[in-house]
Parts: structure tokens; sequence; C-alpha cells
């Protein structure tokens, strides 16, 4: 039964070399692709402009400057959902200093309270204000700065 399985094994080998010999000779026999190139004269190609006397081609026609000026496109959207009234009070935030991290902070614990904090840029410094009228309620959101290691102190505008 061994010897069976041998001269098997070895017949199966020797047909398969015998068929890759025969696959590599066919694909030795193929001859490469022969490729055909036709010239085409450039003096056949032409475009033809329709002038049609649009805005778009009369600004083309401008003369060019040697300047640009700069522009900014500014997008304001303004939901009209809230009441523009009369102001009920507001509160500055003074700080030790006044980072990032600090103001990211404010605006968390802000928020928590259900307050809006106000945020203006004056030069190198930010003011911040809180939009309440309470002042236990802008003492609290202080307290809670602590919690963060942000030192600050509130004055009434």
């Amino acid at each position: 039964m061994k010897l069976y399985s041998l001269f098997l094994v070895l017949g199966f080998l020797a047909l398969l070399i015998l068929g890759t010999v025969v696959f590599l000779w066919r694909f030795a026999q193929v001859s490469t692709p022969q490729i055909y190139t036709t010239k085409t004269d450039s003096s056949v190609l032409s475009y033809a402009y329709k002038q049609t006397n649009s805005w778009f081609e009369k600004v083309a026609m401008f003369a060019k400057k040697d300047y640009v000026l700069p522009t900014n496109l500014m997008l304001i959207k303004m939901d009209n959902n809230s009441e523009f009234g009369e102001s009920k009070g507001s509160f500055e935030i003074i700080l030790d200093r006044c980072d990032f991290y600090s103001v990211f902070c404010i605006t968390r614990v802000a928020k928590e309270f259900g307050v809006d904090a106000t945020i203006v840029k004056r030069g190198l410094d930010s003011l911040i204000y809180l939009n309440t009228a309470d002042q236990k309620r802008a003492q609290n959101i202080v307290l809670n700065l602590k919690k963060y290691n942000i030192h600050s102190k509130i004055k009434e505008d």
C-alpha cells in the first residue's frame, strides 16, 4: 500500500511538472504585441470662439492691475428666537490669568448654571461678562471655578 502511495505521489508530481513546462513553453512562444501609431496633423484641430457679450467676457477684458484688494467674506446668521430687551445686569469676571483653559472652563461652568457668558477681546486682554442680575449665582460660578484652579472675582457692571 505504501508503495502504491509513493508511485501515486511521484506520478502526480511528474504530471504537475510536465504541465508547468508545457505552459511555460507556450507562454514563451507568444509574440510581443505590435503597437501602431498614426500621425495626426495638429493644424486640423481648430476652435472657433463664439463671442456672446456676457458680463464675464467683459470682466476678462479689464486691464490687469498691479495690486489686489483684500476682501473678507463674513456670513452672519441671526436667529430671531430671542427677545432683545433691556439688560437686567451683568458681572465682569476678573481673572489672575486669562488663557484658553480658563475661558473654556468659564464658559462650561456658566452653561451649567444657565448663565450666558460674553467674551470680549480687547487687544491682548479678554473681558468676560456674566449676563445675570443674580449676584449669588455669579458668586457660585466663581466658587466652582476654584475647582479648576482658576482664581477669580466678580465686579458688578
